[in-house]
Parts: C-alpha cells; sequence; structure tokens
C-alpha cells in the first residue's frame, strides 16, 4: 500500500486529489494548519494538523507519516487577498515547499514531490498559449511566491536528482469552490436569483450581499482565463508522480472564457437573462490583473496520456446544480426548524 501525504486538504483538490487516492488503495493522510473541519475533504484518510511555516513541524510530519508521494498543495490561494498578506504568503507559498524537498533530500530521498505551481506566474506574458517554457512575470505576492517554488523544484531536481514535479495548473474549478471565488460566486448567486432569493445571506469580499435587490457584483468580466474541472487536473498530479521521470507540466483545457461567458452559461442554465442580474462594481476591478490565459498542455497529453474531460459549458452548469441543491436543502431545513 502506498502512502501519501496532502498538504493544504481542505481545499477542492485535496478534497478530489484524496478521494482519487483512496480509491486507488493509498493510505492518504491530509494537512492543514488550522482546526480539524467540520468535514473531512474524504473519509477513511487520516487528519494532521501543523502549522508548515514552522521547519520542526515540517520535518515531524514527514518522519511521522513516512509517505511515499507528497502533493503540497498548501497556500493562501486569493491572489488578491495575497497583497494583504505578503510576508505570509511568501512563507506559505514559496517556503514551505522549499522545506518539504530540504526532509526529502536529508531524510526521505525515495519520497516523490509534486508542487502546485499556477498559471499566475505568467503574468501578462505577450506570448499565447502558455507552456512550460513560457517566461514568467509575477504581478502578486501570490505568484511570486508560487515562482519561488517552482524555481526551487527544479534546482533540487537537477542538483540532488530528487522526483520532483511541478504542475502549472491553470484555473480550474468545482462545486467544492469556496464563495470568494468568482466562479462560485457566480453560480451561488444564480442558484439564489432563479430560487426567488432578493437579497443573500452570504456576503463578497466588500462585505456586502453576494445577492442584493436580485443582482450580483462583479469587478471586470471581460478577462478571459482558461477554465477546467478540478476533479480533472488533480488526475494530472497523480500521473506526474507516477511516471518514469520527474518533469514539469503544464495543465490546462486549452480553451478560454470570459467571465462574461460564466454569467452568461450559469444564468441561461436557469432560464435568466444575466444582463439582468450582474452589475459591475469599480471596486471589485483588480489593479493589476492577467487578462487573458490558455494552456498548452501537449506535453502533459503526450506524456501522460492525460486530457479533460469535463467541458467549460458542463463545468458551470456542474457549479450551479450544487448550489441549486444547497439552496433546496437549506430551505427544507428552515421549514422543519419553523414547523
Amino acid at each position: 500500500m502506498k502512502r501519501a501525504l496532502i498538504t493544504g486538504a481542505t481545499g477542492q483538490d485535496g478534497c478530489y486529489l484524496s478521494e482519487l487516492l483512496l480509491s486507488k488503495g493509498y493510505e492518504v493522510h491530509l494537512q492543514s494548519r488550522r482546526a480539524h473541519p467540520r468535514r473531512d475533504p474524504n473519509p477513511g484518510a487520516i487528519w494532521h494538523k501543523a502549522n508548515l511555516i514552522d521547519p520542526q513541524a515540517v520535518e515531524e510530519l514527514c518522519l511521522s507519516i513516512k509517505p511515499d508521494e507528497i502533493y503540497n498543495l498548501a497556500a493562501i490561494s486569493r491572489p488578491e487577498a495575497t497583497w494583504e498578506e505578503p510576508l505570509e504568503t511568501a512563507l506559505i507559498n514559496g517556503m514551505v515547499s522549499h522545506r518539504f524537498l530540504e526532509v526529502i533530500r536529508r531524510r526521505l530521498p525515495d519520497c516523490r514531490f509534486y508542487q502546485a505551481s499556477s498559471s499566475e506566474m505568467f503574468g501578462n506574458t505577450p506570448i499565447s498559449p502558455q507552456n512550460e517554457l513560457t517566461p514568467f512575470q509575477p504581478l502578486t505576492p501570490y505568484a511570486i511566491a508560487k515562482v519561488y517554488a517552482h524555481q526551487t523544484v527544479n534546482a533540487y531536481r537537477l542538483r540532488y536528482g530528487l522526483f520532483a514535479c511541478a504542475g502549472i495548473l491553470f484555473n480550474h474549478d468545482s462545486p467544492e469552490r469556496p464563495l470568494w471565488f468568482v466562479t462560485q460566486k457566480i453560480a451561488h448567486a444564480a442558484a439564489l436569483i432563479a430560487s426567488g432569493v432578493r437579497d443573500s445571506v452570504e456576503l463578497d469580499e466588500r462585505g456586502e450581499p453576494i445577492v442584493s435587490k436580485s443582482c450580483v457584483s462583479l469587478g471586470n468580466i471581460d478577462v478571459s482565463r482558461d477554465f477546467g474541472y478540478a476533479g480533472d487536473y488533480v488526475h494530472a498530479m497523480y500521473l506526474m508522480l507516477q511516471h518514469s521521470g520527474p518533469e514539469d507540466y503544464v495543465v490546462g483545457s486549452g480553451t478560454t472564457h470570459s467571465i462574461r461567458d460564466i454569467c452568461q452559461v450559469a444564468f441561461g442554465h436557469v432560464s435568466r437573462n444575466w444582463e439582468e442580474h450582474v452589475v459591475i462594481d469599480q471596486r471589485l476591478v483588480r489593479p493589476l490583473d492577467n487578462c487573458y490565459t490558455i494552456a498548452d498542455s501537449t506535453k502533459a497529453r503526450r506524456l501522460l496520456g492525460w486530457k479533460p474531460t469535463v467541458s467549460f459549458e458542463d463545468l458551470v452548469r456542474m457549479m450551479v446544480d450544487a448550489r441549486l441543491k444547497l439552496v433546496k436543502n437549506k430551505e427544507s431545513d428552515r421549514k422543519v426548524v419553523l414547523s
């Protein structure tokens, strides 16, 4: 039985990856720096609370588990929010991977390591589509720290011969996304409005209702991204560590869609005209933002046999359906309490 450690396991990727590894017979260990969540990403996995900023905690975690594979997903994951915590972002998004690589080098040389890199590292590169050789132009503390971690993986692989891989993942979403991500925010708004909710209890990044007077507020809806399904992307992570040799890979759908497109599909799925329910708030427009990304995943398709299985439209509909179910369940719970 292989043993795997997934850091930052409470996010959507941790949820799907732990499910995948459990299905393949792994003993799965999950790490988070906060208290045990109310719902495990997956039952059957073993939970660990650890602060990865502490080098001793990283070493103790690794040596107590002795994993065959480590998937480092730990990160402050909202690029814009990292301006509020730039130094902590540097430690978590950058230095943590370095600490894991040091432990592997000294104590666990046969352990295989995956680093979650990001398309945010490319910034506003004029090169399109982006592949493994595209130069990085990071624009946020998030992306800067990710570049540090990415280059550290490369250096340790070359210097010490470690089986260390980095997956440069483009935007990927799922029903497990938190509400502060714009895709989930739109899906949730469409579900609420379709259910007759004019004003939501949930708040957005401004501290205001996500839905107010049957409308959702967004920033620049013309920003385009390469969107994919998280369940597909964690399969690529797994394949990287099963390959005969360590490599870095770009993982993306090879298509690009705007926030406007997400609105159109999400509200169209509930038979609403998105233009009647979306308003633009300049406070939500990012001063620095990648305006256009599209992945060239030729290498991953050729060497790993990986390809996406869920289309952009099906992904958005999947997210809306999940929010509709959640809204319906909450309404049923409320009726039970009132009765």
